[in-house]
């Protein structure tokens, strides 16, 4: 899948003859194939006969059909990047506080689990203590899963970091 900025205000129709190479016998129904694929990737795109320059484009993968090299990852618009920049840091503040939020709810459920009070309770009651045992586990284990999670979403946000750092040559 690739991306595309248009330079100026085009057309669906001429928009796919620009990212998409068809040729051939069968090009009306590839170029068909190829709109489809268009409006489909990019339901952020409200009007289809007239996308406004500089618009933000998804070229997604269509089988049969060879995407064009219409444009390099340099002409992505300062705009553009500054904009990717700013959801990624904002991203990243919500992985941050949502893993803070799922941690701290363990963290009160391992309380409980351990209350004295319940504890006592759970002597008399023998389904109690086995039920609060397991609350206790899966309390532990969702701890465990919430700090795994946020690793792997705060690498890829580095990832896409990276990935956006070359498309700009600030």
């Amino acid at each position: 899948m690739k991306f595309v900025t248009t330079k100026t205000e085009t057309s669906l129709a001429e928009l796919g003859r620009e990212v998409f190479e068809i040729k051939g016998a069968k090009a009306a129904t590839a170029s068909k194939n190829a709109q489809a694929a268009l409006r489909e990737a990019n339901p952020h795109i409200a009007d289809l006969k007239k996308v406004p320059a500089g618009t933000l484009v998804v070229v997604p993968d269509v089988p049969g059909i060879k995407t064009a090299s219409a444009q390099s990852p340099g002409e992505v618009s300062a705009e553009m990047i500054s904009r990717l920049r700013s959801a990624l840091v904002a991203a990243k503040r919500i992985i941050e506080k949502s893993a803070e939020s799922q941690l701290q709810d363990a963290e009160a459920t391992t309380s409980l689990a351990k209350d004295r009070e319940l504890m006592a309770l759970a002597k008399q009651t023998p389904e109690l203590k086995e039920r609060l045992s397991k609350i206790a586990e899966h309390a532990k284990l969702q701890s465990k899963e919430v700090a795994e999670d946020k690793q792997a979403q705060i690498q890829a946000l580095g990832q896409l970091e990276k990935d956006l750092a070359s498309f700009s040559s600030e």
